[in-house]
C-alpha cells in the first residue's frame, strides 16, 4: 500500500456565548504521513508537543484507529506514522480533537474503509464529547454541532453528532494569542457551576443565536455583543493571569479600529480576537496585556480552514 498524507486543522470552540455549540476550523495543522507495515505502530513526532506524545499504542491517534477497527470488525495492519504538529497542546485549539480525527483517518487509510460521516462522529465521540471541536476539524469552516443522546435497540445509551457547516465571511479576520502556559480542559470544565440561573441561560441563548444571525446577515457590528458570555468565561478568566485583561478589549473596541471582539478559545489558554482590519495592532494589544501580567505569549493572524480533514 502507498503512503497516505493526512492533514487535520486545529479548531477554536465556544466563540463567546456559544458554549459547547459551535466551532471554527483554523489554519494550524496536524500533518501525518502514514506508511503501512506488517504489524505494530511506530510514531515519529515533530513540532508542537512532540516530547509529550506517547510513542506506543496508548497514543490517542492509534487508540482511535484501533477502536474503529474493532467496531467495524476489520483487521488493522501496523504503520509507521510521521507526525508534524502546529497545534499546541492544552491551549484551547482542539489538539485532542485533531488527534482523534487523525486516528480515524489512519483507520480509513490502512483499511480502505471510508466511514460515513455519522459513523465517523459516533466513533470520535467515544473519545471526546466536544462536538464543537471534532466537527470543524473534520468538516472545516464554521460548524454548529449538537450532541444527541439516544437509546439503541439493545437499550444502550448512545451519542451521535449533528453537525451543520456554515460559511465564514472572509471579511472577518482572526487573531489568536497563545500564552506560554496550559489550561487543561477537564480542570477548566470542573470550575464551572453545575447550575445556572434562568436569566443567565437566556442571556447566552440570545447571544449564541445573535452570532449566527449576525454572520449570516453580515452585521459584523453585532459580533461584539454575541461574544459576551455568562456561562464559562467569567469562571475561567480569573484562573490565569492576563485573560481577563484581554477580554476587556470587548469594552475598548473604540481604541482599536476594526476590532469586533475577543473571547477565550475553547477552555483556554489561547485568546481569540475577530477583526475587519488592523490585525497587527490588535495582536500587539493582546500580547502587551498578557506581558503586563508577566505572561509570555505569541500572537498570529490565522485563516479559517474551509476544507477540514483531507487525505491523499
Amino acid at each position: 500500500m502507498p503512503k497516505t498524507e493526512i492533514i487535520v486543522p486545529a479548531s477554536t470552540s465556544n466563540l463567546g456565548a456559544s458554549f459547547d455549540t459551535c466551532g471554527l476550523a483554523l489554519s494550524l495543522y496536524l500533518r501525518l504521513e502514514v506508511e503501512p507495515r506488517a504489524s505494530g505502530f511506530e510514531i515519529l513526532p515533530t513540532g508542537e508537543g512532540a516530547e509529550k506524545v506517547p510513542l506506543d499504542e496508548s497514543n490517542l491517534m492509534v487508540r482511535a484507529a484501533l477502536f474503529a477497527a474493532e467496531a467495524r470488525r476489520q483487521k488493522l495492519p501496523g504503520a509507521r506514522i510521521r507526525v508534524d504538529s502546529q497545534i499546541p497542546l492544552a491551549r484551547g485549539l482542539g489538539s485532542s480533537s485533531s488527534a482523534i480525527i487523525a486516528g480515524l483517518s489512519i483507520y480509513e487509510a490502512l483499511t480502505g474503509d471510508m466511514l460515513e460521516e455519522s459513523d465517523f462522529f459516533d466513533f470520535a465521540l467515544h473519545f471526546e464529547g466536544h462536538g464543537d471541536n471534532l466537527a470543524p476539524s473534520r468538516l472545516g469552516g464554521l460548524v454548529v454541532a449538537v450532541v444527541k443522546e439516544r437509546t439503541d435497540y439493545a437499550g444502550n445509551e448512545r451519542r451521535s453528532l449533528l453537525a451543520v457547516k456554515r460559511h465564514w465571511p472572509e471579511k472577518v479576520k482572526i487573531v489568536i494569542c497563545i500564552p506560554d502556559f496550559e489550561m487543561e480542559t477537564a480542570k477548566m470544565r470542573a470550575v464551572l457551576p453545575q447550575m445556572t440561573t434562568r436569566h443567565d441561560a437566556i442571556y447566552n441563548l440570545q447571544r449564541a443565536a445573535l452570532l449566527q444571525a449576525a454572520l449570516a446577515e453580515k452585521r459584523f457590528d453585532l459580533i461584539n455583543e454575541a461574544l459576551r458570555d455568562r456561562l464559562h468565561q467569567p469562571y475561567r478568566a480569573p484562573l490565569a493571569p492576563g485573560i481577563s485583561e484581554v477580554l476587556h478589549l470587548n469594552d475598548e473596541t473604540h481604541k482599536y479600529p476594526g476590532l469586533l471582539g475577543a473571547a477565550i478559545s475553547g477552555a483556554g489558554s489561547t485568546m481569540i480576537a475577530f477583526a475587519t482590519e488592523n490585525c497587527d495592532a490588535i495582536a500587539a494589544a493582546m500580547t502587551e496585556r498578557l506581558a503586563a501580567k508577566d505572561v509570555k505569549s505569541r500572537a498570529l493572524e490565522v485563516k479559517v480552514d474551509n476544507q477540514g480533514r483531507r487525505m491523499s
